[in-house]
């Protein structure tokens, strides 16, 4: 008897970021993989310094919205404010809130 184990990442996910549309499936063990209009995995992968790395990660930590109004539904997330730090001596800082 022989087995075949067929894994599918899920449903296709887009994500847009700056006018261009970034298509990736999100597997359960492997994490996002960018794939072509067929649903195929791209051959090179975005490199590690990609704005989709960055731009996917914050869909993560936000708990993976999507916007149901589109179809296929967009990831939705919103990008961090970077905090800022003052200053007050030696090794001490304090952050800014306002």
């Amino acid at each position: 008897m022989t087995l075949i184990h067929v894994s599918y990442g899920g449903p296709d996910r887009i994500l847009y970021l700056n006018g261009k549309k970034w298509r990736f499936e999100d597997h359960p063990y492997c994490g996002p993989v960018v794939v072509d209009k067929n649903g195929d995995p791209l051959k090179v992968q975005p490199p590690e310094g990609s704005p989709f790395w960055e731009h996917v990660s914050y869909w993560y930590q936000q708990g993976k919205r999507l916007d149901e109004r589109s179809n296929p539904p967009w990831c939705v997330w919103d990008k961090p404010t970077i905090q800022k730090m003052r200053h007050i001596g030696g090794n001490n800082y304090q952050l800014v809130t306002k």
